[in-house]
């Protein structure tokens, strides 16, 4: 009788485990569902701080692989943005306003992730100094019907100058073109962006930078910052995986720090990751691309009063109006 009344407490005791273990293993968190998360960036300073992301991968949780997408121009990426097939993607950050009004908030900020790389360069015999020594000059300039454009004709407003009329701006397709320019001596002053900056003042020493286009846009804007890059994300694959985009965000800011603080091994990356091809050049570009990680929170204000000033300028610059706090929500 007894042994029958401990066999019986055995098995009782062994099926009680059993429900422990099974639902034990029930309440373990379930694989993530295998996915590809595609990243597009652009060649030049837009890119450099995903260099080593690119060339040393990144680990972004079980089951999660990424795929970069480097190109040479914004319209390259665009319409993947859009559609949804890229979540992350780095951009000019008024292209970033332009893709929320199109898609109606489902194209969001993650970060900023470059400041101006803009500058004037000039002959050291042209006397600017300033944006107000540009009054009577000849300047030759890239960008037009774009951001540089609009951040020349607002320097120059504040300055007191009238585009076209005290200064005449002279706006070529390419920057290269106004590179060209300056080094066959058929220009002496010229807004062109970085790395081309470094280009032409190694291949000239005469042409220096004269000035920095980020501190002029500062001084002119009660300290505002020039945020002329950023990253945006697809808003329902943000809110669907915040934890991935949380390890990629992580791993970013990394990624940028290490490019900033050893831009030898930085130059190195960027060309293994098809960015720039020189790394002589880009080891030489770094300090001045201002590559930099802001997190949303800290990136709307500066943001909203440059998305501001640039609708004053050309509503379309920006998609039709300045985003509202529908677009800094990964922030909040």
């Amino acid at each position: 009788m007894s042994q029958k009344m401990n066999t019986r407490k055995l098995m009782i005791l062994a099926g009680l485990m059993l429900v422990m273990i099974l639902g034990f293993t029930a309440c373990q968190a379930k694989p993530a569902e295998p996915q590809t998360v595609k990243v597009g960036t652009l060649a030049g300073p837009t890119g450099m701080g995903m260099a080593e992301m690119i060339v040393n991968g990144v680990d972004l949780g079980e089951n999660v692989t990424t795929e970069f997408t480097v190109a040479g121009a914004p319209d390259q990426l665009t319409a993947s943005v859009i559609s949804g097939e890229f979540q992350i993607a780095a951009l000019p950050s008024n292209l970033a306003a332009v893709l929320f009004n199109k898609t109606e908030g489902q194209v969001v900020l993650g970060s900023v992730n470059t400041l101006g790389v803009l500058y004037i360069v000039a002959d050291e015999t042209a006397g600017v100094a300033s944006i107000a020594d540009l009054k009577g000059k000849t300047i030759v300039a890239s960008g037009q019907g774009s951001t540089p454009e609009y951040v020349l004709n607002y320097l120059l407003q504040k300055n007191g100058l009238t585009p076209g009329v005290d200064v005449t701006i002279n706006y070529v397709a390419e920057h290269s073109e106004a590179v060209t320019q300056l080094a066959a001596g058929q220009a002496t002053i010229a807004m062109i962006p970085e790395p081309f900056v470094t280009t032409i003042t190694s291949k000239k020493a005469n042409i220096k930078v004269a000035v920095d286009m980020s501190k002029a846009w500062e001084e002119a804007s009660n300290g505002s910052q020039l945020q002329m890059t950023a990253v945006v994300v697809n808003k329902d694959w943000a809110e669907a995986n915040p934890k991935v985009l949380e390890q990629f965000m992580e791993a970013y800011e990394a990624s940028i720090n290490a490019v900033n603080d050893n831009p030898a091994e930085g130059a190195q990356n960027i060309v293994a990751a098809g960015i720039m091809t020189d790394a002589t050049l880009a080891e030489k570009a770094i300090p001045n691309c201002n590559i930099v990680f802001i997190p949303v929170k800290d990136a709307q204000e500066s943001l909203n009063e440059y998305y501001t000033i640039l609708a004053g300028f050309e509503p379309k610059a920006v998609g039709g109006k300045v985003p509202g706090e529908d677009f800094y929500v990964l922030g909040k």
